[in-house]
């Protein structure tokens, strides 16, 4: 699908997995975050690899995919599939189940399958799930244009989730493949560029803590109008978020222990952010975060 310039941007907000001091997953502050995050209309995302979902078993995948829903109040929910196939139609199984809208179906580990072969596993999740898909194409794991015709054949596959091929090489294909495939931009920064060439989505890890900002800028730099707060607010996010080198998942856990209360907990092998990236979360929050928005995500503070 292309979208029109009439049509807003869909902003899909992927959500770090909270956890108890005893390592449980803290339903009650998942719920709260995919309530503030939706308020906004973003469509709370879980089980990416900014929720940890490798270290999640089926039990807490479903935990995570029923707290999301239940926040959300009716605005769509994303779920992030990974693992082998059997184990990924268990997962899309239940999500169908659940109610949720979309499912990301996250890269495989490790395995490079052959075209035909990563086609038949996303036949068989989405059948599983009995609803619709977008893959993500990434360094690892990208999806040429091979994967294309081939999962263009897949009745359940939507489009994909690009962070490999330039936003110049995505124009191009997007005008090759029209209504047939979607297109989702990583980040508000670099999301919105995709999306200024044609993309229908942007993902969003700013709409945590500041929902308002992340839909602000991404729909200024997505339509050329002026928010220069909000856009540099986004542009200190990405910075900021550079600067654990572990990765997003115990960037975002600490800032929302700052910002919500939350555990600063994330599980093996990753660790609790390090004092330099503890730095970076202050002085992001200094700036960024006295606005938050602040209902039930920050019930309940346990500095």
């Amino acid at each position: 699908m292309v979208r029109t310039e009439e049509e807003p941007i869909r902003i899909v907000g992927f959500m770090p997995t909270p956890f108890t001091e005893d390592e449980r997953i803290d339903v009650a502050r998942l719920t709260a975050l995919s309530e503030q995050i939706a308020s906004v209309g973003v469509h709370p995302a879980v089980l990416g690899g900014m929720g940890e979902y490798y270290a999640l078993n089926k039990e807490e995948s479903r935990e995570c995919m029923t707290a999301a829903i239940a926040g959300a109040r009716g605005v769509p929910v994303v779920a992030g599939i990974g693992w082998s196939t059997r184990e990924a139609e268990q997962l899309a199984t239940d999500a169908g189940m659940l109610g949720v809208d979309t499912l990301v179906i996250n890269p495989p580990y490790y395995a490079k399958p052959s075209p035909q072969g990563y086609a038949e596993h996303v036949r068989r999740v989405t059948e599983a799930a009995g609803i619709g898909a977008i893959v993500y194409s990434s360094a690892h794991y990208p999806m040429t244009e091979a994967h294309l015709e081939q999962l263009a054949s897949v009745d359940g596959f939507l489009g994909v989730k690009e962070e490999h091929y330039s936003v110049a090489e995505t124009a191009n294909r997007i005008a090759v493949w029209g209504e047939r495939i979607q297109w989702w931009g990583v980040g508000e920064m670099g999301g919105s560029a995709y999306a200024r060439v044609g993309a229908d989505a942007v993902t969003s890890s700013l709409s945590n803590i500041r929902p308002d900002l992340a839909v602000r800028a991404i729909t200024a730099l997505v339509n050329g109008t002026e928010d220069a707060d909000a856009i540099q607010a986004a542009q200190a996010w990405q910075t900021a978020l550079g600067a654990d080198q572990q990765g997003s998942p115990a960037f975002l856990t600490e800032v929302m222990h700052r910002v919500a209360g939350w555990n600063r907990a994330v599980r093996l092998p990753l660790l609790p952010s390090d004092p330099e990236s503890q730095e970076a979360v202050e002085t992001f929050l200094r700036t960024w975060a006295a606005e938050a928005i602040g209902h039930n995500a920050f019930a309940g503070r346990t500095r």
